[in-house]
């Protein structure tokens, strides 16, 4: 991908500066925009959504579009959460991609 925000790993940040729970950047990605004193927050398959709708690439963007678009929204928001659940049994996962044991209480 082409364009991509700036990102930082959830251990390296007070989640509450974004308006976010330890809980929540935990468990998903999320994409914190601020413009005009309005700030927008979208976990999960809405913040993978919105960044493939950054993309020049048509496809990618026609992705996002339908990430984010009743139904295929369902089956996106279902599927973010089995990989997010599962990314360290994906190829190229790690046991640091398990969720479970990342968390530090």
């Amino acid at each position: 991908m082409k364009t991509f925000p700036s990102y930082v790993a959830f251990q390296k940040i007070d989640p509450a500066i974004f308006g976010l729970t330890e809980a929540q950047v935990r468990s998903e990605i999320w994409l914190v925009e601020s413009s005009n004193g309005w700030t927008e927050r979208l976990g999960g398959h809405l913040a993978a959504s919105r960044i493939l709708a950054m993309q020049t690439n048509l496809f990618y963007r026609l992705a996002g579009f339908l990430m984010r678009t009743w139904p295929t929204s369902w089956i996106a928001k279902h599927g973010y959460r089995w990989v997010a659940q599962n990314r360290h049994r994906l190829p190229g996962g790690t046991k640091a991609c398990n969720i479970q044991d990342n968390y530090i209480p």
